[in-house]
């Protein structure tokens, strides 16, 4: 399997924290598992099982209330 640095890994903290970072919200396991959350619910909207970083920093901005 070929690791795609465009797709999220969302078993790796530093790649949420990342996420986390660049919309200015606290890198805390809440905010991490909301993320994944997040993640959960744009990859169901868009019908995919991976997604890239730009897919989940959408997911992100329609759902910034949810993140501390």
């Amino acid at each position: 399997m070929t690791k795609d640095k465009n797709q999220v890994n969302f078993s790796e903290d530093y790649e949420l924290n990342r996420h986390l970072k660049k919309v200015g919200k606290r890198q805390t396991q809440e905010n991490r598992d909301a993320l994944k959350s997040i993640g959960d619910q744009v990859k169901q909207e868009l019908g995919k099982t991976r997604l890239k970083h730009e897919e989940l920093e959408e997911g992100i901005k329609k759902n910034r209330s949810k993140l501390d």
